[in-house]
């Protein structure tokens, strides 16, 4: 084993397949297989001794393996397909890595795929994924350099010391950056916005709400436990019923899909509400989703300085992609009017139906509207279908083809959020209601020890918005007719299954509670940019400095790091004896020595047995067995008799004979 753990390759191997995984999470199964199957390949192949494939079927690996990242990414200029790009050439190069030069190069492009993911995620558990693949690539560089020294003289390397013991080291020379790179971390300059940007033409929308909605969109968000944001109050947290994080809002509806129009973002709101009339004030902390929204209560009073504009439809945006960890404070007002008067273009869009779809639905609202007296009346009798008909909410809906909403409401009757708000706001406009559609969050977790909400992406909601005479557009939430659980305890409560096999309510308690952890990293890592790093500064009495003084506090940082980093480095570098023997013989030797026998680190074994039988009444016959045994092993290499000299060397106490086991020449 410990001849195995001493081969490089399968270090090199260990760090590419760590370096993998986070980019494995997101791929296609074809592309997974692709990548792992080079690896497996190569490992067999060192095992068995394989030689390497022929050039040919190696170039037609390469170009299948581009024809599916081609056709699994629709083209290689989003960052997503990049990294996956790089990945696969990446196991592909294991196909041909028979050289040292070629597992250095492995080695190598694994630590930069390592980095290419902080592209994706900054959170706290990419440190313990950075720090393995370093300490990983470090081993095997370490174990590829001695290797190649050995090679030079025509000679083998010895045995690995085991695994523990090679990460150890590969840990040590990580630990040596640490000074340097805490340095850089609080003196580097930092400026207002980053010193290069990310095109937003390569940008994946990884996580998060879509402009557009169809039947199943936000039920695969709520398989997703990864944070969206966090809001904390000033004053009591709100209950779950006013939580309604406000996203993008829906007006088009072309029989299939809903879509908010990328033109209404564009139109700032003409009238917002008093800032004296304020019910909620908090602060967001929003993680990159890389698209332009944020998310606030119904209704923002005025505009945070990190958004560009308040919409009509009081969406908040932004002038880029949201592509780093933002925050913001927001104040709303819950009791705001919204649009009193509708204008006749907007009433016309909100009243837009394609033709051909839906005509159950279409008959029905046309007899529902010829026997109600006002719309309000018309919008409770709706919520009162779905209450009272046996509609359930559910995470597995059966699929749903041409007439969506007719299929719905008389088949299956059976859905998600998503489906009673497209559902409902058919039936309004099909009543002669104004009606569209707002995607956002609902409720959240409230974390009493550090008293702030925890939006998931798991919260992800739809819900209808309704224009009454007097009242302007109201909120309808139909899924709270169906499920009135899902809006005052959360979505998780309101399914009577579980998303997943690990999907525990104790589960997810813990990691909700320990989500205060993430959110200090955010907060004193992530979130760490030019103003945090000036208040730093005024702590210790520098009130202003420029770039040319953190430049000299740099320089002065590294200087102390080096200071007390290279005398460790000179006390601990020197060349020691890795003989576990020969440092157990020397321990003996001390012990000797505490206890009053002439012994000296320079003297032989057999000169040591003879000082300590020259000591009267010391019992000198055990030294004497362990002196014969220890040079029995050093000359004549009786490698068997290693293991049992070694224990009795560490077991050995002077004038303690049960300490040890006499070991008797053969």
């Amino acid at each position: 084993m410990r001849r195995w753990l001493s081969n490089p390759l399968l270090w090199v191997l260990a760090t590419l397949l760590v370096a993998l995984m986070p980019q494995l999470a997101t791929m296609s199964p074809p592309l997974v297989a692709m990548a792992l199957t080079p690896i497996a390949w190569r490992t067999l192949s060192e095992l068995r001794g394989w030689k390497p494939l022929p050039t040919l079927l190696r170039l037609a690996l390469t170009l299948g393996a581009l024809v599916v990242l081609v056709s699994t990414y629709g083209n290689l200029l989003g960052r997503r397909a990049a990294v996956g790009l790089l990945s696969i050439m990446l196991a592909l190069k294991l196909l041909e890595t028979f050289r040292i030069r070629d597992a250095r190069v492995v080695v190598s492009l694994s630590l930069f795929l390592c980095a290419t993911q902080f592209l994706f995620s900054q959170g706290l558990v990419m440190i313990a994924y950075g720090a393995a693949t370093m300490a990983l690539a470090l081993v095997a560089l370490a174990l590829i350099a001695r290797t190649e020294s050995f090679a030079a003289n025509h000679r083998s390397p010895p045995p690995g010391r085991g695994m523990l013991a090679e990460l150890t080291f590969g840990s040590r020379l990580m630990m040596l950056a640490i000074p340097l790179g805490l340095a850089l971390f609080f003196f580097f300059p930092r400026w207002g916005t980053p010193l290069w940007g990310i095109p937003e033409r390569s940008l994946d929308a990884r996580s998060g709400l879509s402009d557009s909605m169809t039947p199943g969109s936000i039920q695969a968000l709520f398989m997703d436990d990864s944070p969206a944001f966090r809001a904390t109050f000033e004053g009591p947290v709100p209950g779950n019923e006013s939580l309604y994080w406000r996203g993008p809002v829906m007006w088009d509806f072309d029989g299939r899909e809903w879509k908010a129009e990328r033109w209404r973002e564009r139109l700032p709101v003409e009238r917002l509400p008093e800032a004296s009339d304020v019910d909620f004030r908090y602060e967001v902390q929003l993680e990159p989703h890389e698209r332009r929204w944020l998310f606030a209560l119904d209704y923002p009073v005025s505009k945070p300085p990190e958004a560009h504009l308040i919409t009509e439809d009081f969406q908040l945006v932004t002038r880029r992609s949201v592509t780093g960890l933002m925050t913001y404070s927001v104040a709303s007002d819950a009791d705001f009017v919204d649009s009193p008067e509708l204008k006749r273009t907007y009433r016309q869009q909100a009243l837009h139906l394609e033709e051909g779809f839906n005509p159950r639905t279409l008959s029905m609202m046309a007899d529902w509207r010829a026997e109600a007296a006002t719309d309000a009346a018309l919008v409770r009798r709706a919520l009162s279908f779905f209450n009272q008909e046996p509609f359930q909410y559910t995470l597995n809906p059966p699929l749903l083809t041409g007439d969506s909403v007719d299929e719905f409401l008389f088949e299956t009757r059976s859905g998600f959020c998503e489906h009673y708000a497209s559902a409902f706001a058919i039936m309004m406009r099909a009543a002669g209601i104004p009606a569209r559609i707002v995607t956002g969050y609902q409720g959240g977790w409230h974390n009493e020890r550090e008293n702030y909400v925890l939006v998931r992406q798991s919260d992800a909601h739809a819900w209808t918005e309704v224009w009454l005479p007097g009242v302007g557009w109201t909120r309808i939430d139909p899924t709270a007719a169906v499920a009135p659980s899902r809006v005052e305890r959360g979505a998780m409560d309101a399914l009577e299954t579980r998303r997943h096999m690990l999907d525990f309510a104790w589960l997810r308690e813990v990691r909700n509670g320990l989500d205060w952890v993430n959110r200090a990293w955010n907060d004193w890592v992530i979130a760490f940019d030019a103003a945090r790093q000036t208040r730093l500064l005024s702590a210790f009495g520098i009130e202003q400095i420029g770039t040319r003084g953190l430049v000299l506090l740099l320089a002065l940082a590294m200087l102390l790091g080096a200071l007390v980093t290279i005398p460790w480095l000179l006390r601990h570098g020197r060349n020691r004896e890795a003989d576990p023997v020969v440092k157990a013989w020397r321990r003996v030797l001390e012990r000797l020595s505490a206890r009053g026998l002439p012994v000296a680190p320079t003297m032989g074994p057999m000169e040591v047995a003879a000082s300590a039988a020259s000591v009267p009444g010391f019992d000198a016959r055990p030294v004497d067995a362990l002196a014969r045994s220890y040079l029995r092993l050093r000359y004549a290499s009786d490698e068997a008799d290693k293991s049992a000299l070694l224990r009795a060397l560490k077991r050995y106490r002077p004038g303690k004979p049960d300490t040890t086991t006499a070991i008797e020449e053969p």
